[in-house]
């Protein structure tokens, strides 16, 4: 179990949430969503104890642990061993000690020991841990990296995956994993998938992926206001019952409104009925009319405050807030003619090219999945086609211009400001800049941050902003919603679906390649780039 109570979290002078409470226990499935912003992560951290909250605490049950995967891997100087070491304690000291061992068998004092050492292992499940660690690593696509490699010479990837392989491993009780989809291929995400749904304990998941929600998770939690609010069932269903229960909100939100104006205008009927009797009446009949007018003047008096206390009670319905959606307008237009071709092309290392002899051909309006294993060379691709990386041997022919969107926040330059990047990318004045960076919401001095100081969805809303800025024929997007929430989502979708250029996505994002309209799906794996 995991109880949080009156939490609150601010930064710097602004309140993120208040009197912040929940509750997890037994083998509940949880997914948290809400805007970028509203403190998803910020809560995560201060669940698993990385933080603490400037109120209120957060207790665990008798014997529970947390295993907890951030958004973002710690320091670049950490090893896998290091990681693992750390997660696994007493039972990954012995196995490094087994394998020291190994090497010295032919020393008898050696070999008592290897044996001692064997009968520690094996109680504590170190036999069956061996197993599953080479099933994790194999799975996460994370098998070939050595056990010393420090998580900064990985790829950005492999480093997520070797955190979340050291957290599962963990044997935690409590599951707290933000975005732990983002770095995975189709065969990653569909083993963490089948482990979410065996895991015994609790788990409580920050994802924008759609189906992995609805595949993994019972209730949904959604942060926005500072306020948490709880839906039954995965994705699909939460947000079927949020329409509903907005559409509820309108209705009950025009029905007290109509209530109110009509209270408004019968005290003010009312109250001119009084004045004008107190005014106009005749002499003879002023005390008797005089004491009707106070009798009805008290009349409205009463309807007033029968007013005020509605509007002051905790059963007043606020006026629904319609948040602005976020806008994206793509240009760029090549018709049906070519765009990108790749001729025979190799690529990738010298000693041992990790793509070979590739053929692709891209036209205007063409929309291409790029689907296949981590590190297989798919961002590799999109490379050669944006004219980043030279081929080996072969061609690239590039006859219109292309927008690149980069995977994930450390492909974008961390000292640079948002409005310079923007700039950088499309050769407008800064005006024209801020004013695009402002429809992406991130207005005023946001915009002059560095983007290592900014947060993962604003950074990725700012590579957005540059794409769009580019108005380019050719878009090639790497893992493109990673960090984005569901607004944002829905309303990129919408606009790629109706971008006149060519787009050739790498996504393993199932419900985002259906919603833009991919009709070609390439493979690459192997060294080979297969239609499929």
């Amino acid at each position: 179990m995991l109880k949080a109570s009156d939490l609150r979290a601010a930064d710097g002078d602004v309140t993120i949430f208040e009197g912040l409470s929940l509750t997890l226990s037994g083998a509940r499935r949880v997914g948290l969503v809400g805007p970028n912003g509203a403190g998803k992560t910020t809560l995560l951290r201060l669940l698993a104890g990385v933080t603490a909250p400037e109120r209120g605490s957060v207790a665990l049950g008798p014997g529970d642990r947390i295993g907890y995967l951030p958004q973002e891997p710690p320091g670049p100087e950490l090893t896998i061993d290091r990681l693992l070491g750390a997660a696994l304690g007493e039972v990954w000291r012995l196995h490094g000690e087994l394998e020291r061992l190994e090497a010295r068998l032919d020393d008898p004092t050696a070999l008592a020991a290897y044996g001692d050492a064997q009968e520690r292992f094996g109680a504590f499940g170190g036999w069956a841990l061996q197993a599953q660690l080479d099933g994790a690593r194999d799975a996460l696509g994370i098998a070939h990296v050595p056990l010393d490699a420090p998580l900064g010479a990985l790829s950005g990837g492999e480093g997520a995956r070797a955190l979340l392989a050291g957290v599962l491993l963990a044997r935690p009780t409590v599951l707290l994993l933000d975005e732990p989809t983002n770095h995975l291929d189709l065969d990653g995400l569909e083993w963490l998938e089948g482990f979410l749904t065996g895991f015994a304990g609790t788990v409580l998941v920050v994802s924008h992926d759609r189906r992995f929600l609805d595949a993994t998770v019972t209730q949904m939690l959604e942060l926005a206001g500072g306020e948490l609010t709880a839906y039954e069932g995965g994705y699909t269903s939460y947000r079927e019952e949020k329409g509903r229960r907005a559409a509820r909100q309108e209705l009950a939100y025009e029905a007290q409104q109509k209530r109110h104006r009509r209270l408004e205008s019968d005290i003010a009927a009312t109250r001119g009925f009084a004045l004008h009797t107190e005014t106009t009446v005749s002499r003879a009949a002023a005390p008797k009319m005089k004491r009707y007018a106070k009798k009805v003047a008290k009349k409205a008096q009463a309807r007033e405050r029968r007013l005020r206390r509605e509007l002051e009670s905790d059963e007043h319905i606020s006026k629904p807030r319609h948040v602005g959606a976020l806008k994206v307008d793509l240009e760029g237009s090549a018709g049906g003619r070519l765009v990108a071709a790749v001729r025979g092309v190799s690529a990738g290392w010298e000693v041992e090219p990790l793509l070979r002899d590739v053929e692709l051909t891209v036209h205007g309006r063409d929309r291409i999945a790029i689907t296949g294993p981590n590190g297989a060379g798919k961002s590799t691709l999109l490379a050669l086609l944006g004219g980043t990386l030279e081929p080996l041997a072969g061609s690239v022919d590039r006859p219109v211009r292309a927008a690149v969107l980069p995977q994930g926040a450390d492909a974008l330059p961390p000292d640079v400001p948002a409005v310079a990047f923007v700039r950088s990318h499309a050769h407008v004045p800064e005006g024209e800049a801020r004013r695009l960076l402002g429809h992406f919401g991130l207005e005023g001095d946001a915009a002059l941050r560095p983007l290592g100081r900014l947060s993962p969805g604003e950074r990725a809303r700012t590579a957005i902003a540059a794409m769009v800025a580019a108005k380019a024929e050719l878009l090639l997007l790497d893992e493109p919603t990673n960090h984005l929430d569901f607004p944002s989502l829905d309303v990129l979708e919408s606009a790629l679906r109706d971008y006149p250029g060519a787009i050739v996505a790498v996504s393993h994002d199932r419900a985002f390649l259906d919603a833009i309209g991919t009709e070609r799906r390439l493979r690459v794996a192997g060294g080979e780039v297969v239609e499929v």
